[in-house]
Protein backbone atom coordinates (compact mmCIF):
# COMPACT_ATOMS: atom_id res chain seq x y z
CA UNK A 1 0.00 0.00 0.00
CA UNK A 2 1.10 3.27 -1.10
CA UNK A 3 1.56 5.80 1.88
CA UNK A 4 -0.96 8.96 2.12
CA UNK A 5 0.22 11.99 3.93
CA UNK A 6 -2.80 13.28 4.34
CA UNK A 7 -6.41 12.19 4.95
CA UNK A 8 -8.98 14.59 4.70
CA UNK A 9 -9.28 14.88 8.19
CA UNK A 10 -5.79 15.45 8.96
CA UNK A 11 -5.64 18.28 6.11
CA UNK A 12 -8.90 19.72 7.75
CA UNK A 13 -7.28 19.72 11.01
CA UNK A 14 -3.99 21.19 10.00
CA UNK A 15 -5.21 23.71 8.08
CA UNK A 16 -7.75 24.89 10.72
CA UNK A 17 -4.05 24.88 13.10
CA UNK A 18 -2.59 27.12 10.55
CA UNK A 19 -5.24 29.27 10.64
CA UNK A 20 -5.79 29.36 14.41
CA UNK A 21 -2.26 30.72 14.68
CA UNK A 22 -2.69 33.10 12.17
CA UNK A 23 -5.54 34.70 14.24
CA UNK A 24 -3.71 34.37 17.12
CA UNK A 25 -1.07 36.55 15.91
CA UNK A 26 -3.64 38.87 14.59
CA UNK A 27 -4.83 39.19 18.21
CA UNK A 28 -1.74 39.72 19.69
CA UNK A 29 -0.35 42.32 17.40
CA UNK A 30 -4.22 43.99 17.69
CA UNK A 31 -4.24 43.95 21.73
CA UNK A 32 -0.62 43.83 22.93
CA UNK A 33 2.90 45.48 22.34
CA UNK A 34 4.28 42.44 21.64
CA UNK A 35 6.03 43.08 18.74
CA UNK A 36 7.07 46.14 19.79
CA UNK A 37 8.62 44.77 22.77
CA UNK A 38 10.61 41.91 20.70
CA UNK A 39 11.58 45.25 17.90
CA UNK A 40 13.24 46.93 21.04
CA UNK A 41 15.92 44.40 21.40
CA UNK A 42 17.64 45.53 18.10
CA UNK A 43 17.24 49.07 18.64
CA UNK A 44 19.47 51.51 20.15
CA UNK A 45 17.68 54.35 21.25
CA UNK A 46 20.53 56.53 22.11
CA UNK A 47 21.70 55.96 18.22
CA UNK A 48 18.91 55.91 17.12
CA UNK A 49 20.06 53.07 14.84
CA UNK A 50 19.13 49.55 14.10
CA UNK A 51 21.40 46.23 14.88
CA UNK A 52 22.00 45.94 11.35
CA UNK A 53 22.62 49.65 10.26
CA UNK A 54 22.28 50.59 6.93
CA UNK A 55 25.77 50.98 5.91
CA UNK A 56 26.08 47.34 7.07
CA UNK A 57 22.90 46.59 5.12
CA UNK A 58 24.67 47.95 1.74
CA UNK A 59 27.10 45.62 2.97
CA UNK A 60 25.49 42.56 3.34
CA UNK A 61 22.59 43.31 1.07
CA UNK A 62 24.07 40.90 -1.84
CA UNK A 63 23.52 38.11 -0.24
CA UNK A 64 20.68 38.19 1.54
CA UNK A 65 18.38 40.27 0.16
CA UNK A 66 19.06 40.55 -3.78
CA UNK A 67 20.55 37.26 -3.70
CA UNK A 68 18.49 34.96 -1.52
CA UNK A 69 15.63 36.41 -4.02
CA UNK A 70 17.79 35.30 -7.14
CA UNK A 71 18.83 32.27 -5.42
CA UNK A 72 15.15 31.35 -4.68
CA UNK A 73 14.67 32.72 -8.72
CA UNK A 74 17.61 30.10 -10.01
CA UNK A 75 15.68 27.46 -7.84
CA UNK A 76 12.25 27.97 -9.10
CA UNK A 77 14.03 27.73 -12.71
CA UNK A 78 15.35 24.42 -12.15
CA UNK A 79 12.02 22.96 -11.31
CA UNK A 80 10.70 24.43 -14.13
CA UNK A 81 13.27 22.62 -16.25
CA UNK A 82 13.05 19.30 -14.30
CA UNK A 83 9.41 19.25 -15.12
CA UNK A 84 9.96 19.60 -18.10
CA UNK A 85 12.21 16.78 -18.31
CA UNK A 86 9.68 14.77 -16.61
CA UNK A 87 7.57 14.47 -20.03
CA UNK A 88 10.41 12.40 -21.52
CA UNK A 89 12.84 10.93 -19.25
CA UNK A 90 11.67 7.95 -17.06
CA UNK A 91 13.71 8.42 -14.15
CA UNK A 92 12.45 12.08 -13.58
CA UNK A 93 8.79 10.87 -13.51
CA UNK A 94 9.20 10.45 -9.83
CA UNK A 95 10.20 14.00 -9.54
CA UNK A 96 7.33 15.80 -11.49
CA UNK A 97 4.21 16.02 -9.26
CA UNK A 98 6.50 17.55 -6.27
CA UNK A 99 7.78 20.61 -9.47
CA UNK A 100 4.28 21.49 -9.67
CA UNK A 101 3.89 21.43 -6.28
CA UNK A 102 6.76 24.04 -5.36
CA UNK A 103 6.54 25.93 -8.76
CA UNK A 104 2.65 26.62 -7.83
CA UNK A 105 3.55 27.25 -4.26
CA UNK A 106 6.52 29.87 -5.19
CA UNK A 107 4.17 31.67 -7.26
CA UNK A 108 0.94 31.86 -5.07
CA UNK A 109 2.29 32.84 -1.61
CA UNK A 110 4.81 35.41 -2.62
CA UNK A 111 1.84 36.74 -4.99
CA UNK A 112 -1.03 36.10 -2.14
CA UNK A 113 1.19 37.53 1.08
CA UNK A 114 1.42 40.50 -0.98
CA UNK A 115 -1.86 40.88 -1.47
CA UNK A 116 -2.56 40.26 2.17
CA UNK A 117 -0.25 43.77 3.10
CA UNK A 118 -3.19 45.48 1.24
CA UNK A 119 -5.62 44.16 3.51
CA UNK A 120 -3.98 44.02 6.69
CA UNK A 121 -2.16 47.91 6.44
CA UNK A 122 0.18 47.63 9.24
CA UNK A 123 3.51 49.97 8.95
CA UNK A 124 7.09 48.40 9.61
CA UNK A 125 8.99 49.57 12.88
CA UNK A 126 10.98 52.05 11.35
CA UNK A 127 8.19 53.87 10.15
CA UNK A 128 6.18 53.84 13.56
CA UNK A 129 7.16 56.68 16.13
CA UNK A 130 8.52 54.31 18.36
CA UNK A 131 11.21 53.98 16.38
CA UNK A 132 11.86 57.36 15.33
CA UNK A 133 9.11 57.06 12.62
CA UNK A 134 6.37 59.15 11.61
CA UNK A 135 3.15 56.90 11.75
CA UNK A 136 1.31 55.65 14.84
CA UNK A 137 0.83 51.92 14.88
CA UNK A 138 -1.96 50.41 13.32
CA UNK A 139 -3.49 47.43 15.24
CA UNK A 140 -5.16 45.09 12.45
CA UNK A 141 -8.95 44.58 14.09
CA UNK A 142 -8.90 48.14 14.81
CA UNK A 143 -8.99 49.25 11.17
CA UNK A 144 -11.65 47.05 10.15
CA UNK A 145 -14.46 49.13 7.94
CA UNK A 146 -12.34 51.69 7.82
CA UNK A 147 -11.21 53.60 4.29
CA UNK A 148 -7.85 52.12 3.83
CA UNK A 149 -6.77 54.16 0.67
CA UNK A 150 -5.37 56.59 3.38
CA UNK A 151 -3.09 53.74 4.30
CA UNK A 152 -0.82 52.82 0.76
CA UNK A 153 2.19 53.21 2.60
CA UNK A 154 1.16 50.34 5.36
CA UNK A 155 2.69 47.60 3.71
CA UNK A 156 4.79 44.74 6.53
CA UNK A 157 2.03 42.98 7.46
CA UNK A 158 2.64 40.29 6.58
CA UNK A 159 6.04 40.35 5.68
CA UNK A 160 7.26 39.66 2.20
CA UNK A 161 10.75 39.09 1.39
CA UNK A 162 10.80 35.85 3.42
CA UNK A 163 7.41 34.62 1.66
CA UNK A 164 9.86 32.90 -0.83
CA UNK A 165 11.70 31.03 1.25
CA UNK A 166 8.68 29.81 3.41
CA UNK A 167 7.51 28.75 0.43
CA UNK A 168 10.04 26.13 0.44
CA UNK A 169 8.41 24.44 2.90
CA UNK A 170 6.38 22.63 0.45
CA UNK A 171 9.44 20.62 0.13
CA UNK A 172 7.90 18.08 2.55
CA UNK A 173 4.68 17.64 0.13
CA UNK A 174 7.53 17.70 -2.59
CA UNK A 175 10.23 15.40 -2.18
CA UNK A 176 9.36 11.81 -3.80
CA UNK A 177 11.23 10.25 -0.80
CA UNK A 178 10.00 10.34 2.49
CA UNK A 179 12.83 9.64 4.60
CA UNK A 180 13.92 13.63 3.34
CA UNK A 181 10.61 15.33 3.76
CA UNK A 182 11.03 16.51 7.67
CA UNK A 183 14.63 17.70 5.89
CA UNK A 184 12.90 19.52 3.66
CA UNK A 185 10.91 21.06 5.87
CA UNK A 186 13.43 22.03 7.64
CA UNK A 187 15.33 23.60 4.74
CA UNK A 188 11.83 25.46 3.90
CA UNK A 189 11.64 26.62 7.84
CA UNK A 190 15.36 27.72 7.99
CA UNK A 191 16.25 30.01 4.85
CA UNK A 192 12.48 31.95 5.46
CA UNK A 193 13.40 32.51 9.17
CA UNK A 194 16.83 33.62 7.95
CA UNK A 195 15.40 36.02 5.63
CA UNK A 196 12.81 37.12 7.47
CA UNK A 197 15.38 37.94 10.74
CA UNK A 198 17.50 39.62 8.16
CA UNK A 199 14.76 41.93 8.06
CA UNK A 200 14.06 42.19 11.59
CA UNK A 201 17.06 43.43 12.73
CA UNK A 202 17.07 46.37 10.65
CA UNK A 203 13.92 47.52 11.13
CA UNK A 204 11.60 46.47 8.28
CA UNK A 205 9.87 43.47 10.01
CA UNK A 206 8.00 43.26 13.28
CA UNK A 207 8.28 39.67 14.51
CA UNK A 208 4.53 38.80 13.89
CA UNK A 209 4.98 39.93 10.38
CA UNK A 210 7.25 37.12 9.70
CA UNK A 211 4.89 34.50 12.19
CA UNK A 212 2.09 35.62 9.91
CA UNK A 213 3.77 34.60 6.36
CA UNK A 214 4.64 31.51 8.07
CA UNK A 215 0.95 30.52 8.83
CA UNK A 216 -0.10 32.05 5.35
CA UNK A 217 2.47 29.70 3.76
CA UNK A 218 0.98 27.13 5.35
CA UNK A 219 -2.46 27.82 4.50
CA UNK A 220 -1.55 28.08 0.80
CA UNK A 221 0.83 25.41 0.62
CA UNK A 222 -2.14 23.23 1.94
CA UNK A 223 -4.91 24.23 -0.21
CA UNK A 224 -2.26 23.94 -3.55
CA UNK A 225 -1.67 20.04 -2.21
CA UNK A 226 -5.31 19.91 -2.30
CA UNK A 227 -6.09 20.80 -5.55
CA UNK A 228 -3.29 19.27 -7.11
CA UNK A 229 -4.40 16.20 -5.95
CA UNK A 230 -8.00 16.95 -6.79
CA UNK A 231 -6.42 17.32 -10.17
CA UNK A 232 -3.95 15.13 -10.67
CA UNK A 233 -5.55 13.22 -13.45
CA UNK A 234 -6.39 16.40 -15.43
CA UNK A 235 -2.18 17.26 -14.76
CA UNK A 236 -1.03 13.97 -15.75
CA UNK A 237 0.42 12.96 -12.21
CA UNK A 238 -1.74 9.74 -11.67
CA UNK A 239 1.33 7.85 -11.19
CA UNK A 240 2.57 9.79 -8.76
CA UNK A 241 1.81 8.04 -5.04
CA UNK A 242 -0.78 10.19 -4.06
CA UNK A 243 -0.54 12.71 -1.50
CA UNK A 244 -3.86 12.53 -0.15
CA UNK A 245 -6.73 10.75 0.70
CA UNK A 246 -10.44 11.79 0.24
CA UNK A 247 -12.12 9.13 1.90
CA UNK A 248 -11.19 9.40 5.16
Amino acid sequence: MKEVLLSKKKWQLQFCLAFFLFLLICILQTWTNLDIDFQRLWYNESTRKWWLTPEEFEATRWLWYGGAKKAISIFAGVCAFILFLSFFVQKVKIWRKGMVLLLLSLLFVPLLVGAGKKIANVYCPNQVVEFNGTYEQHRIFELLGEDKAAYRHARCFPAGHCSGGYALMMLFFALPYPRYRYLGLLIGLTIGSLMGGYQIVRGEHFLFDTLATICFAWMINLIIVYFVEKFRHILKLEDSPALMDFSH
